[in-house]
C-alpha cells in the first residue's frame, strides 16, 4: 500500500484534465486499498440510496469509474442490469475491466461535452467521487440529463466545500426550474475520507439525486 501521506494533491482538487490522468494513472495499481484505509464510503452509499430509486435490472452509467469500486459496490447492493463504465485514466479502466462487473468501459473525459454517448441511453447515471475535477458543473449535469431516460436518475457526489465554492445548490435549483430535472434530493454533508490526514473530518461529502424532466 502506498502512503497515505503520498495524495496530498487530492485536497487542492485539480480540475486539469492532464494533471488528473496523470496522477490517477500512477495510482491505479494502490487506489483501491488506499481508499479502503481510508474509510471511503461514497460507493456503498450511492449503491445503497441507487438501490431505493430504480429496479435492480437497470441500465447503469457509472462516469468517473475509475478502477470500478463503484461498479462492484452496484453489484454488492444486487444489481443485476447491465453497468457501463467510463473513466479519464486507462491504467484504472484496465483494473476495473478486470472485476467482471462492467459490461463495457471506455476512456472518456467528463469535461469534454458533448459526451460521446447517445440520448436517454441509461436508466440510471452514476458518478462518484468525480466532480471536484469537473469545473463546468451545468455542462456536465445537462449531459447526464441527456444521456438518462425520462424519470429516470442521476446520483452523484460533491465535496462540501467545492459544493459551496461553485454554488452547486444554485445551478441544481436552475436546472430544476427550467425543468431539465423534475426534482433534487441533496443531503447533508457526510463523512468522505474519515482517515484520510488531508481530509479527516474537516472535508465531508453530499450526495445529490436527480430525476430527469
Amino acid at each position: 500500500m502506498s502512503d497515505t501521506g503520498d495524495h496530498g494533491w487530492l485536497k487542492q482538487g485539480s480540475t486539469s484534465s492532464d494533471d488528473v490522468k496523470q496522477s490517477y494513472d500512477s495510482w491505479a495499481t494502490t487506489y483501491d486499498s488506499d481508499l479502503a484505509a481510508w474509510d471511503y464510503r461514497a460507493p456503498a452509499q450511492v449503491a445503497g440510496m441507487l438501490r431505493d430509486a430504480i429496479p435492480v435490472t437497470a441500465e447503469i452509467l457509472d462516469a468517473g469509474c475509475g478502477t470500478g469500486l463503484a461498479g462492484r459496490a452496484l453489484r454488492d447492493a444486487g444489481f443485476t442490469g447491465p453497468i457501463d463504465g467510463m473513466d479519464l485514466s486507462p491504467p484504472s479502466l484496465e483494473q476495473a475491466d478486470q472485476l467482471g462487473v462492467y459490461r463495457s468501459v471506455r476512456q472518456v473525459n467528463l469535461q469534454d461535452v458533448p459526451l460521446p454517448l447517445p440520448d436517454e441511453s441509461y436508466d440510471a447515471v452514476i458518478c462518484v467521487g468525480v466532480l471536484t475535477y469537473v469545473p463546468d458543473s451545468e455542462a456536465v449535469l445537462r449531459e447526464f440529463a441527456r444521456i438518462v431516460r425520462q424519470g429516470r436518475t442521476v446520483l452523484l457526489t460533491q465535496r462540501d466545500d467545492v459544493f459551496r465554492e461553485r454554488d452547486f445548490g444554485a445551478t441544481i435549483s436552475a436546472l430544476v426550474d427550467e425543468g431539465v430535472f423534475s426534482d433534487a434530493t441533496v443531503t447533508e454533508p457526510k463523512p468522505y475520507l474519515p482517515n484520510n490526514p488531508d481530509f479527516g473530518s474537516e472535508t465531508l461529502v453530499i450526495y445529490v439525486k436527480l430525476t430527469r424532466g
